[in-house]
């Protein structure tokens, strides 16, 4: 438990860190099961609708500190990739 003001600031701020953290992680996870899915079953239409949403939500994520610049170009290469195995 802390015993300084401080400290018990750092906690607070940690916790709100950490459930914005999750949730912006847990919706760009939903963006990319969504596109995942529509890749699976070879909708080119709906994947052709999600690919910038997906790609967006990965970069703004970056953007936030979510995420290294590495993990995200290789994730934007992925879902290109992906979507590229459609046509």
């Amino acid at each position: 438990m802390a015993n300084h003001k401080q400290a018990e600031k750092r906690i607070r701020q940690s916790e709100k860190r950490r459930l914005r953290n999750r949730a912006n992680n847990s919706r760009v996870k939903t963006f990319m099961k969504k596109f995942e899915q529509a890749v699976a079953t070879q909708d080119k239409a709906q994947a052709a609708e999600l690919l910038p949403v997906v790609v967006k939500e990965v970069m703004k994520a970056g953007a936030k500190g979510l995420y290294h610049k590495n993990k995200i170009s290789r994730k934007v290469s992925q879902i290109q990739k992906a979507y590229n195995a459609l046509a």
